[in-house]
């Protein structure tokens, strides 16, 4: 799945029983949870993704 074109990817578990959600941001580290439900699974990967695009681009401009 993509979500304004950051891939992330949500699969069932067995044990224990859920989904797991991991967003893929290039250059940085993945981050993943986990939730009871896929469409709560969804929605928090796409929170996720909202907060790493905003958090990008308030970032301050590295002086060099």
């Amino acid at each position: 799945m993509e979500h304004n074109g950051i891939p992330f990817s949500v699969v069932q578990t067995a044990n224990p029983t859920g989904w797991k959600w991991t967003i893929h941001i290039p250059g940085k580290r993945q981050k993943s949870g986990t939730a009871v439900h896929r469409a709560i699974a969804i929605s928090v990967a796409k929170i996720a993704i909202e907060k790493a695009i905003k958090a990008k681009l308030t970032k301050p401009a590295s002086k060099q």
